[in-house]
């Protein structure tokens, strides 16, 4: 049997197989009496018909596909084992000629990952540091969750730091823009994470007193949330029913003591200052170890075949239809909405999909260079702690994650997390 090999771009191999004439005949007559016991011949005994006669009878094309359907798999595991080929996953046929017999075959094979002077590699780190007025801001969270509201009398007139109780109903044109809604509550002051795109009806509503009316306009934010009245004048009607006034408690020690068990302002600023300096550290580490593998990546020659491309496409779409599931709808409705086929919705996933494996090879293999293993013990402990989790349901939960595709998820998972935090050793210089 002749066999060649070419390589071709993205770890594939094209084998060229040639199947030898006597090897080819032996393989017709064995077909051959195949066909004689499965066809009814006339004159002859199912499986004595002669080759020649099965020949007419089917056709020498149905004879010579029935040998490919026999002889092909054959031929090919031989050809990879006499040249020492393993492919990565199932071979597929570039083409193909019956006489002679010759196969073509596109044969995918496994990743080559070289990842270069790993160890010198070195990313700028800066440790994450608390700004002040972030705990000055959310200690003004904590006073304005403690506020003490009261009414503020009949003849008050509405002023900053009020709570406004109104009917209120707005046009845009003549057209309806907010539908008559009684009793509304309305904050007469800037809340502390002021969301842009919000209306605020603070400057209509301060001077009135209780009982009164009052029309006035309001430019409506220019963003895709309030669609076609983006960006357009809005006239409301207002009535105000009553109003609260709002005490902001004392920046003191006797409001740390109010909400937790702290001594002292201090305490609770030591608190807030430790949370968010955790926080900080969190999404520090997180974007430097993103930071970390970029690198790792770009000095690295990572080469995989199309097939690999085509698994992790399939994993973001599945990933999508469970998303949409959730949300009832399906991916019928979401690719009509974007307006996209489902080939254009797989084509425009394909670099996200490739840079997700190039990242996710480089880091297995580099885990595999420094030799990072976990042991059953740490993934018992890491069950038990997302057993925890589950609250009442923990003993549910444990049941599920001892099954062996859970607890290889979850070694996979602690093996990564181990290789990350040793690849930001190397980077920040401490390895």
């Amino acid at each position: 049997m002749n066999v060649t090999t070419e390589p071709r771009d993205n770890r594939q191999l094209l084998l060229t197989i040639e199947v030898p004439p006597d090897r080819v005949d032996a393989a017709l007559a064995q077909a051959a009496r195949r066909l004689a016991q499965k066809y009814k011949i006339p004159g002859f005994r199912p499986g004595k018909a002669p080759r020649d006669v099965v020949e007419r009878m089917v056709g020498k094309q149905a004879l010579l596909e029935e040998v490919v359907d026999e002889l092909g798999p054959k031929v090919y595991k031989e050809a990879l084992e006499a040249h020492n080929i393993e492919p990565y996953g199932m071979g597929e046929m570039e083409d193909f000629t019956l006489e002679p017999m010759v196969f073509k075959m596109i044969v995918p094979l496994a990743p080559l990952i070289e990842l270069g002077d790993y160890k010198s590699l070195r990313v700028p780190h800066i440790e994450p540091a608390v700004d002040e007025h972030d705990v000055e801001h959310q200690l003004e969270h904590i006073r304005d969750n403690n506020a003490i509201i009261e009414p503020a009398g009949e003849d008050a007139e509405a002023a900053a730091n009020m709570i406004a109780t109104v009917d209120i109903e707005g046009t845009v044109e003549g057209k309806p823009f907010i539908s008559k809604q009684s009793g509304v509550q309305i904050s007469l002051y800037p809340p502390l994470d002021r969301d842009e795109e919000m209306l605020d009806f603070s400057e209509g509503i301060i001077g009135l007193k209780a009982g009164e009316d009052k029309t006035f306009t309001l430019p409506v934010p220019d963003t895709e949330r309030y669609g076609e009245f983006a960006g357009k004048p809005a006239e409301f009607q207002v009535h105000l029913i009553s109003l609260q006034k709002r005490e902001l408690p004392a920046l003191d020690d006797s409001l740390a003591q109010t909400v937790g068990d702290y001594e002292t302002l201090e305490a609770l600023k030591n608190e807030i200052r430790g949370e968010l300096l955790a926080e900080a550290k969190r999404q520090t580490e997180g974007k430097y170890s993103d930071e970390c593998i970029d690198a790792l990546v770009k000095q690295a020659t990572v080469e995989f075949p199309p097939q690999m491309t085509k698994a992790e496409i399939d994993e973001l779409v599945e990933r999508t239809e469970r998303r949409l599931k959730e949300q009832k709808t399906d991916m019928t409705q979401y690719l009509e909405a974007l307006g996209k086929t489902a080939e254009q919705y797989r084509e425009e996933l394909k670099p996200t999909a490739e840079v997700r494996l190039q990242r996710g090879l480089a880091l297995a293999e580099f885990t595999k260079l420094e030799n990072i293993s976990i042991g059953d013990e740490e993934v018992e402990q890491q069950i038990d702690r997302l057993a925890a989790s589950y609250g009442p349901q923990a003993k549910e939960a444990r049941q599920a994650l001892l099954k062996d595709s859970a607890r290889d998820a979850i070694k996979i998972d602690l093996v990564t997390q181990a290789g990350l935090k040793r690849l930001m050793a190397i980077c920040k210089g401490e390895a």
